[in-house]
């Protein structure tokens, strides 16, 4: 099995890097924020207000600025990686994001998508660096688990101070979306079209029928690009193989269920830009508001969106932890991914995000 996955992810990782659009699940609700720079002020008051702040014990701003509200540009001192030290590396030219997608609303369950979305000013870059959910790490204050249960242990605070004192980079702000929120976006846009295979299909209507739901995709649907709703394009972007109804079981894994997420993403960005009409992206941006909770202040969103020209230009890289550097060991909490060596995975991350700034 673990051949297996090795070969998926050695594939996946030559894939990573350099893509042209937003790849991952989560973020489809920045490019959002982004396209309201151009739609109007009304829908975008609408959608700083909806949001649900929430404050955590971090003090790093989007800008700094002096007294007299002038941008503070000063040189970055390098950043040197010494775990043993206790600090965090951090640089001002650099904005983290820690985007989570969690299985419900507020500090309950699982995040079944844990991804930190670097904004490099420096090197005029967006990185993803996403953190495999069964990754075995130790939660502070708890014990040592897979990493998607520190959201369900304390919630996003928690999960940053897994980031930070397991990796040792320093996270300044956090986004939570309710995966129903995807589902609502879908079903604005009448749907999106999606490769499926036929294992592909029957899992999503085993999902559904699992779930009390309804809207089955009809029995004759052969593989090749399948029209999807919300719900059904929800479940395909779940989907990492497993048991259902404790007996159908569907192979796959975290590696193959990011290829879903990315084609998911995909089909809606692309649908966006050729036939989104206005009321469909204020009808999203309502959608999308309520069911985010942040500690973006609507100054600091303000920000993002007035530069939206700018970082949408900027060149797009991925990063997956771990990469090479795993093995799979059994854990109360299950099969879980064993980083071998915590000092590589470290400086993997500190180099992706940072480049040449650590020494």
């Amino acid at each position: 099995m673990k051949d297996e996955m090795t070969r998926r992810k050695s594939l996946e990782m030559k894939k990573r890097r350099k893509k042209v659009i937003l790849t991952k699940f989560i973020c489809i609700i920045l490019a959002i924020l982004f396209l309201l720079g151009g739609i109007g002020s009304i829908a975008y008051y609408k959608t700083l207000t909806s949001f649900n702040y929430q404050a955590v014990n971090t003090q790093k701003p989007v800008i700094s600025t002096d007294a007299d509200g002038n941008v503070v540009e000063t040189e970055p001192e390098l950043l040197t990686l010494n775990s043993n030290s206790g600090n965090l590396l951090t640089d001002p030219y650099v904005l983290n994001i820690l985007l989570f997608g969690a299985d419900r609303y507020g500090d309950e369950g699982n995040s079944d998508t844990l991804i930190l979305m670097s904004i490099d000013n420096r090197h005029e870059k967006i990185k993803l660096t996403s953190f495999l959910r069964d990754t075995l790490v130790y939660v502070p204050g708890y014990y040592s688990t897979k990493l998607t249960h520190a959201y369900s242990l304390g919630g996003a605070e928690l999960s940053i101070q897994t980031i930070e004192s397991n990796f040792g980079i320093k996270i300044d702000r956090y986004a939570v979306v309710n995966f129903e929120t995807f589902k609502d976006i879908v079903d604005i846009m009448d749907g999106v079209d999606i490769e499926l295979t036929y294992d592909e299909i029957e899992y999503i209507n085993a999902q559904i029928a699992q779930n009390g739901q309804e809207e089955y995709l009809p029995w004759d649907t052969e593989e090749g690009i399948v029209h999807l709703n919300g719900q059904q394009a929800l479940w395909h972007a779940r989907n990492r193989g497993g048991y259902v109804n404790g007996q159908y079981f569907y192979m796959g894994d975290d590696w193959g269920r990011v290829q879903r997420q990315r084609a998911f993403l995909d089909a809606v960005m692309d649908k966006l830009r050729s036939s989104a009409s206005l009321s469909e992206i204020v009808q999203i941006v309502n959608a999308v508001g309520p069911n985010i909770t942040t500690n973006l202040k609507s100054s600091e969103i303000t920000t993002l969106v007035s530069g939206a020209i700018t970082y949408l230009g900027y060149e797009l890289e991925e990063l997956s932890i771990p990469e090479d550097n795993w093995e799979e060991v059994d854990n109360d909490a299950g099969k879980c991914l064993n980083i071998i060596d915590w000092n590589q995975a470290r400086r993997e991350v500190a180099e992706f995000i940072y480049e040449d700034s650590v020494v």
